[in-house]
């Protein structure tokens, strides 16, 4: 009977237990796992002394109990052991489960990437898996039993028992970020600020090894024997804070760079703003200006027509309508023949727009009023582009008031020299009379020899024929002289033509040469051959050729008898298409006033001279497009020179 009572109280210790172990245990760790068999084992001796002294209390019960009573004790017994049987090999059952998840919990453990660590209430490791053993440089046994602290960068040792302190006291999840010490360190081994990110992003300096940073959570828990400890989750951080302080830095320079360019954007935007001012400014000049423009553009007495590439009109101002009769808009994209048309032999010379070829030059042209008169016009020409579109401003002047004028100072000078030419004849008559004496005297001679044979008899018609032949060419030499005398004193309207300046300077000669034998003057002329023609009026150029011719002599006339009295007469084709006529001889020459006085009107340093002779050849000269000058050197003499441009007709090209 005892023996059923005890059976019975192990029943109830062995429900008990049963319970207990299906009831989960809240803090399952690795120690739990490794003693739980040992636990067991002591739970089973407790409960069975428990039954023996249950047994020996209840012995004398199970012998008051009947035989009925006892098979259904031993019968329920039965049952029990069964159960008994059956419970104790779940139990086993439980017991390999356990013991596989204790060996996947180690394996797990282990293998995690992050580190974990057990430390006591003093902040000594108890237990460490794989990833914290790595982190902190020691192997799993040599952790044990050492403090945490001592892995810790003297940099974040106050940290870190501040971490400590927090946790033990608040009971609460806490993080640390540390750093951890390398081994081959100093404990004053200084830390590292940036990870010395220059020009290559992914490897650090040499100078400075890259220190290990780890980010620590703790939380305290107990253990069976409700002792404290503290769990703590170690992460390596290090690549993360890299990537942190990388991006720090980076942001550091970009913003050095963005302040850099910020303050070469302001410096150039108050530049700009400058430039715009500056623009305004120009604007509005350019405004006034252009109003200022335009009032002279309107008001200029001179026409200004603008003309694109073909010669067609692009703008006028009112100044057309005074000069061609024209309004501005009636001229709008006619061509510039309208108003200036070319002749015959223009249309056949150009083949470039003509604007082109007179660019910078000034030329007389002729225009054509809408009334069809002619109007003389001053045509000068500027070119400019817009827009790679090249334009030609025509800039017209009538000069029909000059034209008369100058027509009426030509007609002036014609009479001027008319009448010099009559003084020169008056002068020249004594010289001019023996020249027409000397023919004059052979004819007669000639007439009485041949008189003198008629009355021979027989008469020699032989001799007679030759004696009249020469006094046929003397009459003719007579003839000619006075031909060249009525022709250089008579009035004449102005009649230009071509003609060879040789040819003129010889005919000048003639005239005079009869004062060159008086005077004793050797002549001397260096004419140059081929010289191409000029377009002039024939007899003003003698005129001033016979002027200087007896300047020279009358200069020379002065000389003593026993000095050589030299008189050269040169002509050359120079630079700028010119010829060149130089009358130099070798008298006293002139002093420094005669010089500065010579080429004025009304002087003259001869005693019966007027002072016209000079004045009116340089005018002479000019009006034909040439220059009159002198030099002068005292006892060595006087050369007059004056050029004339090789031109044809006006109306030639």
């Amino acid at each position: 009977m005892c023996s059923f009572l005890g059976i019975l109280l192990f029943r109830q210790h062995m429900e008990t237990t049963t319970v207990m172990s299906k009831t989960p245990n809240r803090r399952l760790n690795t120690e739990s796992l490794d003693n739980a068999e040992t636990l067991l084992a002591q739970h089973r001796e407790a409960i069975r002394e428990q039954a023996k002294i249950m047994l020996s209390h209840s012995a004398a019960d199970i012998a008051r109990m009947s035989t009925e009573d006892i098979q259904k004790l031993l019968f329920e017994s039965q049952v029990h052991q069964i159960e008994l049987k059956m419970q104790n090999e779940e139990l086993n059952r439980a017991q390999q489960e356990l013991t596989v998840s204790r060996d996947n919990y180690a394996q797990l453990y282990d293998s995690s990437p992050v580190g974990y660590l057990t430390l006591n209430e003093a902040g000594i490791i108890q237990k460490a898996n794989l990833a914290a053993s790595a982190l902190l440089g020691c192997s799993k046994q040599d952790l044990l039993d050492k403090r945490l602290g001592q892995f810790i960068h003297p940099s974040d040792q106050d940290d870190y028992y501040l971490f400590i302190r927090n946790l033990l006291s608040q009971k609460t999840g806490h993080v640390l970020n540390a750093i951890i010490r390398d081994k081959h360190d100093s404990s004053t081994h200084p830390e590292c600020k940036y990870f010395q990110f220059c020009a290559n992003l992914s490897q650090p300096s040499n100078k400075c090894k890259s220190p290990t940073y780890v980010e620590c959570y703790a939380r305290v828990v107990y253990d069976d024997k409700n002792a404290l400890q503290i769990c703590l989750n170690i992460n390596n951080i290090t690549e993360r804070k890299q990537a942190q302080e990388t991006i720090a830095c980076l942001n550091e320079k970009l913003e050095e760079k963005v302040r850099k360019q910020n303050n070469a954007l302001t410096s150039a935007n108050l530049s700009l703003m400058k430039k715009v001012e500056e623009l305004r400014r120009s604007k509005h000049q350019l405004l006034e200006r252009e109003v200022k423009l335009n009032s002279i553009f309107n008001a200029s007495v001179e026409g200004i027509i603008t003309i694109d590439i073909a010669d067609c009109i692009v703008s006028a101002n009112a100044a057309v309508d005074t000069i061609f009769g024209y309004k501005p808009a009636e001229l709008i994209g006619c061509n510039i023949d309208k108003i200036m048309p070319l002749s015959p032999r223009e249309v056949s010379y150009y083949r470039l727009p003509r604007a082109v070829k007179f660019v910078d030059q000034i030329r007389e042209v002729e225009g054509l009023r809408k009334d069809g008169s002619i109007v003389p016009l001053d045509l000068s020409i500027a070119e400019f582009s817009i827009d790679n579109a090249h334009y030609f401003t025509n800039i017209v002047r009538d000069v029909s008031l000059r034209k008369h004028r100058e027509k009426l100072d030509k007609e002036h000078l014609d009479e001027l020299a008319h009448v010099t030419r009559l003084g020169l004849m008056g002068e020249m008559a004594s010289g001019i009379a023996h020249e027409v004496n000397q023919p004059l005297a052979a004819i007669s001679t000639y007439t009485q020899v041949s008189l003198n044979h008629l009355k021979a008899e027989p008469p020699d018609l032989k001799k007679l024929g030759e004696i009249l032949l020469k006094t046929q060419q003397q009459a003719l030499r007579a003839g000619g002289i006075i031909h060249r005398m009525r022709e250089f004193v008579k009035s004449h309207s102005k009649h230009r033509s071509t003609t060879d300046l040789n040819a003129l300077i010889h005919d000048a000669v003639d005239l005079c040469i009869s004062e060159l034998k008086q005077s004793n003057i050797r002549l001397i002329f260096e004419l140059e051959d081929n010289l191409p023609p000029i377009y002039v009026d024939q007899i003003q150029i003698e005129q001033v050729l016979i002027n200087l011719i007896r300047n020279s002599v009358d200069a020379l006339k002065i000389l003593p008898a026993n000095q050589q009295r030299q008189l050269t007469i040169d002509s050359l084709m120079i630079p700028n298409n010119c010829i060149r006529v130089r009358v130099k001889d070798n008298g006293s020459g002139l002093n420094e006033e005669q010089q500065q006085k010579i080429l004025t009107p009304f002087y003259t340093s001869k005693a019966d001279g007027m002072g016209m002779g000079l004045s009116i050849s340089r005018s002479i000269i000019e009006a034909h497009k040439g220059a009159l000058h002198f030099n002068s050197q005292l006892e060595k003499g006087t050369t007059f020179y004056f050029t004339l441009p090789v031109r044809r007709k006006s109306n030639e090209r």
